[in-house]
């Protein structure tokens, strides 16, 4: 069952998840894919299978925002005892709305949720140096990857919208995906 209060998630209490349960790649994709919900792989599991195998501590998602798809999405983080992170790790202009069917439903913000598989960032709101990027222009994009060890095909964002996304982030580790990108990309040697 989802926890929350609305109020971030508190600590974790002995056996549920947290910030210390490894990341789960195939099972997490599976469950999200076993309850039909639409998404578009971002993040270090995208840029891995973009060819750079890098480590990382969560699956980075971005739904498809119709309100039938977040309940799906609702249904299948519940199956995984999910529960929000505190606040720490987003950013100030992205406080979501309350942790509950309706609020998490309504796609109002991005959400770092910890579930029995992992971390999960479901991020509705992703941006590059020329603005938002809608999960409907990322989908378009997407590339379908078929991996026996999840079930289901998932699509992962193209390699021109990562790195829009990554310019725009600047992060230490997102400089070292960008030039890891280009280079599988042969755009850099």
């Amino acid at each position: 069952m989802v926890r929350g209060d609305g109020k971030g998630g508190g600590r974790p209490r002995a056996g549920e998840p947290g910030p210390a349960t490894p990341p789960r790649f195939f099972d997490l994709t599976k469950a999200l894919c076993r309850h039909d919900v639409g998404f578009v792989l971002i993040g270090g599991f995208a840029v891995t299978l973009h060819g750079y195998i890098r480590a990382t501590k969560d699956v980075d998602i971005v739904p498809d925002p119709d309100p039938a798809n977040m309940s799906r999405l609702w249904d299948a983080l519940s199956t995984l005892n999910a529960r929000p992170a505190e606040f720490g790790d987003l950013e100030r202009q992205e406080p979501p709305v309350p942790f509950t069917r309706e609020g998490f439903s309504s796609g109002g913000g991005n959400w770092v949720i910890y579930t029995t598989l992992g971390r999960v960032d479901v991020m509705p709101y992703v941006e590059s140096a020329d603005g938002e990027m809608l999960y409907d222009d990322l989908r378009k994009n997407a590339v379908r990857v078929d991996m026996d060890e999840v079930g289901f095909p998932i699509w992962v964002a193209s390699t021109a919208d990562l790195i829009a996304m990554k310019e725009h982030a600047n992060r230490d580790i997102d400089r070292i995906d960008l030039t890891a990108l280009r280079m599988a990309q042969g755009e850099e040697t």
